[in-house]
């Protein structure tokens, strides 16, 4: 059923480690201009946890998605992932870590191994646009990736009109387009929103 992959989009993302304060993203995710709920990301030294919480009410259907990851990283590499879905009855489960020169993934259909440094869709840190693969922590799946710099565009955040990049990112698996997301950085290259097509709109991400 198409209400199954609305928000699966919703990816369990994660910055590279190294700070020492910690910082939070906060997103009011947007759906045909109501708030449907929020994504929280809040990282800390290595370890990032991502949060989100979903309520969408379609025609005669209430569509419930709760997530929630905790990632550690080194450098520009993931070390560690666990993450738990519920996309509107279906449940998911990742876990990963970094072991022997490869990075094994456990979900509850499969395990596989993957090259040792890899990422998932870190948004905020600015590296994700120059991957090839991108690890989907919300079910796995590990994707070919293709991102391209759209246009510059003043975009309204967080109350001010502030320059911006933006670019479109396409993921795929086997040559089947999964996933399509634009992202928005401003002139420091920090990730201020996010928009993805939906079989009901567009949902798209804004910054507290």
């Amino acid at each position: 059923m198409a209400t199954k992959k609305i928000i699966s989009f919703i990816i369990c993302l994660l910055i590279t480690a190294g700070n020492a304060v910690a910082e939070e993203w906060k997103f009011d995710a947007v759906l045909n201009n109501k708030v449907v709920g929020q994504h929280v990301f809040t990282l800390e030294n290595n370890k990032m946890i991502s949060k989100a919480d979903f309520h969408i009410e379609f025609l005669f259907m209430d569509i419930y998605y709760q997530h929630k990851s905790e990632e550690t990283w080194a450098e520009e590499c993931l070390s560690s992932i666990s993450s738990n879905t519920k996309d509107d009855g279906d449940l998911f489960e990742v876990n990963g870590n970094n072991d022997s020169g490869s990075f094994l993934i456990t979900t509850k259909k499969d395990s596989f191994d993957l090259p040792s440094c890899i990422m998932t869709f870190a948004y905020w840190n600015p590296k994700v646009l120059e991957q090839d693969n991108l690890l989907n922590a919300q079910n796995g799946q590990y994707l070919e990736v293709k991102t391209t710099m759209l246009k510059k565009e003043n975009l309204l955040v967080r109350g001010k009109n502030i320059a911006t990049n933006c670019y479109e990112m396409t993921a795929s698996k086997d040559g089947q387009e999964k996933l399509k997301i634009r992202l928005w950085y401003d002139q420091d290259m920090q990730w201020v929103a996010l928009k993805s097509p939906t079989p009901i709109g567009d949902i798209f991400y804004k910054l507290h």
